[in-house]
């Protein structure tokens, strides 16, 4: 797909009800783990009688359904394997609203069986609207404890919306608690790096080094230590010169990853320049947070492809 386009990736299966996806917005980055949960034409049409939802003579809403699972962090940078073995993935005690207004929406209760009088999702995490029109809206979360990402719905007259986990209402990651340090000298034009350790690190973190710019003094490295601190630097101390850029990167399960960057000037002591990489992403910003961005127009759709 281009950057910076929006897209709203649908599924078709024989035997099962056609779904979309919440409408993503691409920034220079792969998606990853863009789950399709997709029901049998069965199960749906017991959801359909459940909720009391009118339907055209094709099974389709006469407008547009949003469903969407408040779910934990501790899924959001699993591979497939791992996301299907971890079990329930809900998060109980959320509420959800959407931009454009719409009425209060029907929670999931713990037996994955809408239920009307639930005031807030249940441990299964699951929350639908029926009969909204159509429309672009942004759906957000609320918790007494927790954040949520909030996504985009693109509604037409006939689509059920899923953003299912791990996107959707997905928990956001709190930062991370490593610390890295650096202890540097200026020596002519060059500055020598003495010292590079990482502690406070999370359980099972890992660590990468790397250096860019041309002729540069290390090589990447990658550790996976075995307790909370760990020196990153090996022998005598290398000699970076100006324009070459050292980079610490501590990412770990659950956890936002932390990127440390320090660029070589010429007469001083390079500084670091600190960024955040959100769970579940790859890209280095200098915040980290959810940010809804509420296209005008939706663009073309992406078909999934399907094999039996």
């Amino acid at each position: 797909m281009p950057d910076r386009a929006r897209v709203t990736p649908y599924i078709q299966a024989a035997g099962h009800h056609t779904i979309y996806l919440q409408t993503f917005t691409t920034a220079g980055e792969d998606l990853a783990n863009v789950n399709f949960q997709t029901p049998s034409t069965p199960i749906y049409a017991a959801l359909v009688k459940l909720l009391h939802v009118p339907i055209d003579a094709h099974g389709d809403p006469v407008r547009c359904a949003i469903v969407s699972t408040f779910n934990t962090r501790n899924v959001r940078d699993l591979n497939f394997a791992g996301f299907i073995a971890y079990g329930a993935h809900g998060v109980a005690g959320a509420t959800a609203s959407a931009t454009p207004a719409l009425p209060k929406p029907v929670y999931f209760n713990a037996n994955v069986i809408p239920d009307p009088t639930q005031t807030a999702s249940s441990k299964d995490g699951g929350v639908v609207w029926t009969g909204v029109p159509a429309g672009v809206y942004s759906i957000t979360g609320h918790h007494p404890v927790s954040r949520f990402a909030g996504f985009v719905a693109s509604c037409r007259p006939g689509r059920v919306i899923n953003a299912n986990p791990p996107w959707g209402l997905h928990e956001l990651a709190p930062p991370n608690p490593a610390r890295v340090a650096a202890t540097w000298s200026v020596q002519g034009s060059r500055d020598l790096l003495h010292a590079l350790s990482a502690r406070r690190l999370p359980a099972h973190a890992v660590v990468r080094i790397r250096c860019r710019g041309a002729r540069c003094p290390l090589s990447a490295r990658t550790f996976t230590p075995a307790t909370t601190t760990v020196s990153l630097l090996r022998g005598s101390a290398p000699a970076f010169r100006v324009g070459q850029t050292l980079e610490v990167a501590v990412s770990a399960h659950a956890f936002n990853g932390v990127v440390l960057r320090w660029t070589i000037v010429a007469g001083r002591r390079p500084v670091a320049s600190t960024l955040c990489v959100p769970l579940g992403e790859t890209l280095a910003r200098a915040r980290c947070f959810s940010q809804i961005r509420m296209p005008r127009l939706e663009s073309s759709t992406a078909r999934a492809s399907v094999s039996a």
